[in-house]
């Protein structure tokens, strides 16, 4: 992390600047990928975005700020954001010393988690902390590489939700995230064709007794 000084109002403000992936939140990830997907027409326009959502400077004190200086924020940024965060996976992650499993095994995923983990990738930047929430879940037992996680249920994962949109850099999350979505969108090809395999036979069942 490195403090940059801004001048605002002829006054100097200190802020944080992440030089690394895992200085950068999920929450704060989210933020980055919706600017990058809206495309700005605008140059001026992503500048204040990425930085809104990196730095948490809001756009009121930025218009305030010399545009001269805030080229050379951005660039920083640039170069921090020309690379992807870790692709490797960590099935275990630890945050104030609780430790957080990812599912064991996806082919055993509940019609509950997978029906809103459906729902949160349908507005995905905006829920990463649901779907993590969901992905990791507190280790109950453990020996070696084998664990067992808490059962899914919507009641426990508030607290979870906050912790990890504050607590959980995305250099820890991203191979997780790149690893859910490969597989969700296997299990919801699987899901469709199983459901098309059953209507078929259905619709065959009806003619053979008609």
């Amino acid at each position: 992390m490195k403090v940059i000084e801004l001048i605002v109002d002829d006054k100097v403000s200190k802020y944080e600047l992440p030089t690394d992936w895992k200085e950068i939140s999920i929450s704060q990830y989210g933020k980055l990928m919706k600017v990058i997907e809206q495309e700005y027409e605008n140059s001026v326009e992503t500048i204040v975005r990425t930085l809104e959502a990196l730095i948490g400077i809001d756009t009121k004190t930025l218009i305030k700020v010399p545009l001269k200086y805030l080229k050379e924020v951005y660039l920083e940024l640039s170069t921090l954001t020309s690379k992807e965060p870790s692709n490797y996976i960590k099935k275990v992650i630890e945050i104030d010393n609780i430790e957080y499993g990812i599912i064991p095994n996806f082919e055993d995923l509940t019609l509950g988690e997978f029906a809103d983990l459906d729902n949160y990738l349908q507005d995905s930047w905006d829920n990463l902390d649901k779907i993590f929430a969901v992905l990791y879940r507190p280790v109950i037992e453990r020996k070696g590489d084998k664990y067992l996680i808490e059962d899914y249920t919507l009641k426990d994962i508030k607290d979870r939700r906050k912790i990890f949109s504050d607590r959980l850099s995305i250099d820890t999350a991203f191979g997780a995230m790149v690893f859910f979505y490969n597989i969700g969108n296997k299990l919801t090809e699987s899901m469709v064709s199983s459901l098309e395999m059953q209507n078929q036979e259905l619709k065959k069942g009806i003619l053979e007794r008609a």
